[in-house]
């Protein structure tokens, strides 16, 4: 029984992180959250979030709940999202190698999926990276789904990771001016007790 709990660990660790996060946040407000970690401290813990979150391949590690706290927190939110974009970077080229190593010993009818991008990037060269940029920039998904598939194909890494690299920088900065300017508004709000 025990040895089957720390197999199956791993699989539920991102749901057990989030609801614990979720329930910290619910009982603490980012004030306290801020004060406990200290300033100094908390740009390092979201960058190593952000770190975590983009080696950890297909899976979520809530830095995105951290970074919306430190923002709401008072902490400035330019240099957050900066922090944070480099961080999920540095972790997602972990990503984009995996894939290109990866190439030889994938399975064919997955390889023939992912060969039918390579239309894509031969047809139109200008897209993938305007794609790439959109991609991180608007949607809050695992940049693994870009990263792995254009390391497969050996598509250049600087014309994947800085794309998406820009548009990460542009969401996190977005989510982090998104949450201070939201939490000053809702914590005015008579009835919550502003």
């Amino acid at each position: 029984m025990n040895h089957r709990f720390f197999r199956l660990l791993p699989r539920f660790l991102p749901l057990l992180t989030i609801v614990g996060f979720s329930t910290l946040f619910w009982f603490l407000s980012p004030e306290q959250v801020l004060g406990m970690v200290g300033v100094e401290n908390a740009y390092l813990l979201i960058f190593f979030l952000a770190l975590i979150g983009g080696l950890s391949t297909l899976s979520g590690v809530p830095y995105h709940v951290i970074l919306i706290a430190l923002a709401a927190g008072g902490l400035h939110p330019f240099l957050l999202g900066l922090v944070t974009a480099v961080g999920v970077m540095l972790g997602d080229s972990t990503s984009y190698y995996l894939g290109r190593q990866s190439a030889t010993i994938i399975p064919e009818q997955v390889l023939a999926r992912v060969r039918k991008l390579e239309f894509v990037q031969e047809r139109y060269p200008r897209l993938l990276p305007f794609l790439f940029f959109c991609f991180g920039a608007l949607l809050p998904l695992s940049n693994d789904i870009i990263t792995i598939p254009m390391g497969i194909l050996r598509y250049p890494f600087w014309k994947t990771m800085i794309p998406l690299g820009l548009g990460n920088l542009v969401f996190n900065i977005g989510l982090a001016l998104l949450s201070a300017h939201a939490y000053e508004l809702v914590a005015q709000l008579p009835f919550l007790g502003g």
